[in-house]
């Protein structure tokens, strides 16, 4: 299983927003501390961190489960785009992370699943809620309304093998 995260909508849709006052590379880092925390208690999940634009470090984040790509000249919804046309057939085990409706959408007409931020900090971080409680909207965060869901999507997966 593969989550595709649209990096930037997710630190900014989230309490990670609060890592970027320090730095946009501190923020990067943190999101990945947290995927490589979930990583080690689910080995067989990998995700790919889209950035918009180009890295402002040359220190690169190396994990062979955790990608980390900058979009360059385009824009990050459009990388991720391309990455699903690319490669229809594993869009099946894919899925979508952002809060950005097009995004959700592109996901959704390409075949792979889709989760909101707040979704997928429930799955990956089960303590997000502790951190504000509120969306950058000023709603509430998800609670483990969708959990079951999520759980019953990762028990199918593991069992299809």
């Amino acid at each position: 299983m593969e989550y595709i995260i649209d990096g930037y909508n997710l630190i900014k849709s989230s309490f990670l927003r609060e890592n970027e006052r320090r730095s946009a590379d501190y923020a990067r880092r943190s999101l990945f501390n947290l995927l490589a925390d979930y990583r080690r208690k689910h080995p067989s999940v990998s995700f790919t961190t889209v950035f918009d634009g180009f890295p402002d470090s040359l220190e690169i984040l190396r994990d062979r489960r955790i990608r980390v790509v900058f979009s360059g000249d385009v824009t990050a919804d459009e990388l991720i785009r391309e990455m699903l046309e690319k490669t229809p057939e594993n869009n099946r085990l894919r899925t979508v992370v952002s809060d950005d409706r097009g995004v959700r959408d592109c996901g959704r007409l390409f075949g792979a699943k889709v989760l909101t931020v707040s979704e997928f900090l429930a799955v990956v971080y089960t303590h997000a809620q502790s951190h504000k409680g509120r969306s950058k909207n000023g709603h509430k965060e998800a609670a483990s309304v969708n959990r079951t869901r999520i759980e019953k999507e990762l028990k199918d997966f593991y069992t299809k093998k």
